[in-house]
Order: structure tokens, then sequence, then C-alpha cells
């Protein structure tokens, strides 16, 4: 049941309406007319409505859950205890400002330049005992400086991430411990995060997989495979590569005091400093080896892998991988390494560099046409234009002294054959050399849960664009992400705790957000007395309480005093 205010002239007047359910819509049915509003009220069937008076509604069902989820973390305690300044008395402290910010980010990142007027439309105010009006864009920004600030006498960034990460971890870890003598498990990537039209001292322009000449900041984060919640995270320059990134990652595990267990990394992190280290700490690590360097090359040249029942590992999208475990010397040592193949990969890479190679060796055949009259240095530069990231598989010269035609080229033979042999196959290592062949392959792909994590926070939470230029802010926002990532996930799990699906879990999470979100309270008053009522709480919606065991979350009760300031 809902009241609405039609304003007629200089008069407000009141209509109640009943909305139910039609398939995928919610259908609104006009049910009497109640009369203008503070005047005398139209009798009929239902006394008790007929005397009905209501303030404005405000957006409830969403942000009151994700409320309960952060403060079930800590969110805000955590923040005001490990950030460098402390709230400006009768006002939101700093935790309180960052915890809002990233229940906007999960629920509404496109109103991120309008926080202040975005939180006025919701339950906010009264969850957290502040007027609408304490929240403004000045005290936002303030908020983001207690995590990082700028200290002149270092001259340098003062950066609380790392505390505050390892808090929250212990935090999630203390609600939700491991299994009985199950060790922690858990993965490290990198994602880039683009920055568009501004600058900053750590956004420098670097590889991206959309080669996009803008600056970026590299964005690394550790998720544990165990509950697919992110634990820590680090922004690097944009120039940094994975290898680059790994001692920080190492420092990190150990001060955060994780269990040595499995560390699962991206293909081209793994060398051998990077496994000396992680051994001395405890970890085992499981990486895949880059193509790049010749003792990989050369296992793979040697190694073949038979497509038989003992070597196949799983069915992919892309066709059956199988696998084999051999010794062979790696790094100055003879170490175990794991060579998985893809046939279906291995026609597709084939084809992908045939049909790379053709289009080349056209462009080339009219380039020594058409550039008979250019100077040596213009074509030198189309030449390496033309052949791009390929040059290892074609032989080009320009020819001096007037002979025609100006350019030769021929495919390297030798290197196209070398290159089709390791078509769809890989090599990786574990440290750690119990683990069958099979498993080492399925445990390695089987980290795309990393990639998942990237992909929910640039789709839903809105890691991109930055606007932010400073230093401070731009790492103090990445963290406010990553609170928001910690919501999205934390949500995730408990609506498999409670019996959902983990392959139906995100379109289910999704589903429900957005009946929340519809959700609003109003406080009422019923002759004398006074209730807060919500509006559009479907049966969808009490299901999905239930399953999170929030089921009084949204219950309608006598409306008391906010909750004292924190």
């Amino acid at each position: 049941m809902a009241i609405k205010r039609r304003r007629r002239g200089t008069r407000v007047y009141l209509e109640e309406w009943r909305s139910h359910r039609e398939g995928k819509r919610v259908v609104s049915k006009f049910v009497r007319y109640l009369g203008p509003e503070g005047g005398p009220q139209q009798k009929g069937p239902g006394s008790i409505l007929d005397r009905v008076q209501h303030h404005d509604s405000r957006r409830a069902g969403a942000v009151r859950l994700l409320w309960t989820l952060a403060e079930d973390l800590e969110f805000r305690e955590t923040i005001n205890r490990i950030g460098s300044r402390s709230s400006v008395p009768d006002s939101p402290s700093p935790g309180t400002h960052l915890t809002v910010w990233a229940i906007n980010r999960v629920l509404d990142p496109e109103s991120a330049t309008q926080l202040g007027p975005w939180v006025a439309t919701t339950d906010l105010p009264l969850l957290t005992g502040f007027p609408d009006e304490a929240f403004t864009k000045d005290d936002f920004l303030n908020a983001l400086d207690t995590v990082c600030h700028d200290e002149p006498a270092l001259a340098q960034v003062i950066d609380h991430t790392r505390d505050l990460d390892i808090a929250l971890s212990a935090r999630w870890r203390e609600l939700h411990p491991l299994p009985q003598g199950e060790k922690e498990v858990v993965a490290y990537d990198l994602t880039n995060v683009l920055f568009f039209g501004v600058t900053c001292p750590i956004a420098e322009v670097g590889h991206n997989p959309d080669h996009q000449a803008r600056p970026q900041v590299n964005v690394g984060v550790v998720v544990s495979r165990h509950d697919r919640t992110p634990l820590f995270h680090f922004a690097y320059r944009g120039n940094r590569n994975g290898g680059g990134t790994v001692r920080n990652l190492l420092v990190q595990l150990q001060s955060a005091k994780v269990p040595p267990g499995l560390l699962i990394v991206d293909r081209g992190i793994m060398g051998k400093r990077f496994v000396e280290e992680a051994r001395g700490m405890g970890w085992h690590l499981l990486g895949g080896l880059s193509k790049a360097s010749k003792e990989v090359r050369a296992i793979l040249d040697t190694t073949e892998v038979p497509e038989t029942p003992t070597s196949f590992v799983k069915r992919s999208k892309t066709g059956g991988i199988h696998a084999v475990k051999v010794r062979a010397r790696l790094w100055d040592a003879p170490r175990e390494v794991v060579i998985y193949t893809n046939a279906d990969k291995a026609v597709a890479d084939r084809v992908e560099r045939n049909e790379a190679l053709s289009r080349i060796g056209e462009a080339l055949t009219t380039l020594a046409a058409k550039g008979a009259e250019w100077s040596e240095a213009k074509l030198h530069a189309a030449i390496s234009e033309v052949v791009g990231d390929w040059k290892e598989f074609v032989q080009v010269r320009v020819k001096r002294g007037g002979a025609t035609p100006r350019v030769a080229w021929e495919y390297r033979d030798r290197e196209v054959k070398r290159a089709a042999r390791q078509d769809g196959k890989y090599a990786l290592v574990c440290t750690d050399e119990r683990p069958s062949a099979a498993e080492v392959v399925r445990s390695y792909l089987g980290k795309d849960f990393v990639e998942k994590c990237f992909r929910t926070a640039k789709t839903f939470v809105e890691l991109e664009p930055v606007r932010h230029r400073r230093e401070r802010r731009v790492r103090a926002y990445l963290f406010v992400c990553m609170l928001a990532l910690r919501l999205q996930t934390a949500l995730r799990w408990r609506l498999m705790e409670g019996g959902v699906e983990e392959e139906k879990v995100a379109e289910y999470q999704e589903r429900l957000l957005e009946d929340l979100g519809r959700v609003e309270r109003t406080e009422v008053q019923l002759g004398g007395q006074a209730r807060t009522w919500y509006l559009n709480v479907t049966s969808r919606v009490k299901e999905g309480l239930k399953r999170l065991k929030l089921p009084e979350l949204l219950k309608e009760t006598p409306v008391t005093p906010a909750s004292p300031p924190v």
C-alpha cells in the first residue's frame, strides 16, 4: 500500500494506491481518494487509513542491507581507528563518509559527482544519525585524506591502505574462517585503470589490452580462492609490469600474518628470484612461464603431450586440455614443469598467425612498388608499421643503389615452424611437487575468479573513470572502490551460504539489489500512532532477506529516535 500526494494549485490531495506484480512488472492500482492533506478526509471502509498522514519516502532496502554488511565487517570502526585524522565534532566521521561512499559505488556509481544529493534520497542519514546537510562534497573529499595524505616534512604520501586491508581481511577471516586444516590459496593479478583527461604522478602510459595510449595506473588484487573475497590491493605506476610488483605482494602477505599456503600468479611473473623469496617465506607458487625465455622454448619444443585418457585434464570452452609433468632444467636447476595443450587453441593460434603474416606479405609487396621513390628512412618507418609485433617471423631489408624493387622480404620459415610446434602449448611451474599434472592445470586455470573480481570492479563498481589527479586522492579513491568490492563479495558469499548455487549467484545478487533498490521507507501517522512502513517489499525481496538471515531488516515498527551519531 502506498499513499500518493497530488498537488492541484495550492492544495495537496491524498490517494491510496496498491502495488502488485504482473510477470516481471510491478503494477500500481488506484484504490480510493482520501481527501485533502491536513483537512477532513473521505470516510469509508478502512477507517484507520482515513486518518493517515505520511512523510516523504526514501530509498531504504538496498542501502539498509549494505549498511548492515558494512557494520558487520566493521568498516567505520576500522577506518576511524587506523585513519590519520580525527573527525570534526557533531559531524559524520571519516569512516562513516567512506562507508557511505562505498555503498554508493555499489548501488549508483554514476552519481559519484553528486554524493550529497544522492545520500539525501536514501535512508543513510537516518542510519548514520546525521541530517542530510551533513554530507557535503568537501567532507567526502576530506575523508579521503584520512586514508592517504601528504606529509610535507617527508616529501611523500603517507598511505594507510595496507594497514586497513590487513585489518579488514582479518575481520573477514574472523567471521568466515577457513575449514579445519585447510590452508589459504590466493591468486594475484594486475589490471589497468585508465585516466580520462587528468594527470597524476603515478599515472603513466603503459601496456593495456585495448592498446590505448592514455595514462593509467596498475591495480593489483589478492583474492582468496575459498570465498572469492579480495584480501589486499595495490596501486602501482602505469608502466609497472607484473614481475615488478611481486616484492610488495610477499611483504603484504607476511605483514598480514596470513598462514602460508599456495599463491597463484599470472604468466610472466614467475622467476627464479620470486620463487626463492616465496619459498623462504613458506609459500608455494604456481604460475605460467613466458615463452619469451629460451629455456621455456626448449622445454616446449622437446616435450610431446599425448592426447590419451591418462593425460586428459578437462574439457574447456575451446576444446580438450591434456597435460604431462616433466623434469627439465630451468633457472640453472632441474625442476618439475607441467606442459599442457589445448588442440582447438593451437588451431586458432595457427590460423591467426597465418592470416596476419599473409596480410603483412601483401602489404610489403604493395609497399615495394609504392615506395620506389621514397627515402630510406621513410621506408623503414613504413615497414615497421606494417610488420608490427610479427617482426620475428618476417625478414625485411631495404635495397640501396637504385635497385628495384626497393623492399625485399621473406618469411622466416624456421621461426614459423618453431611457433607452430608451440601453438596451444603452455608451461607451468608449481613449487609444490605433490599435485598431479591435471591438478596443477585445474588450479591454474581455475584462477579466473581474479578476473571476475576485476570485472565486478570495472562493470558494477565502475572503477573508471578516475576523477582525481593527486596521488593521495587516487590511492584513497581506489581504496573506496575496494570497500565496495568487499561489500559485493560479502553479499555474494552470504547468498551462497543461504543456498544460492554458485553458477546462479551473480544473477540472483544483481536482481536482489534491483528489487531492494525499489523498496522505500516512509513514516505514517495512523491516528495518534506513528509507524514506519516499507513500500514495494515483494515476495522475492522477502526470500532474499531470508537467505541472508536478515528477515527482520525491513520490519515495520513504531517510529523510534535515531541512533547516536558515530
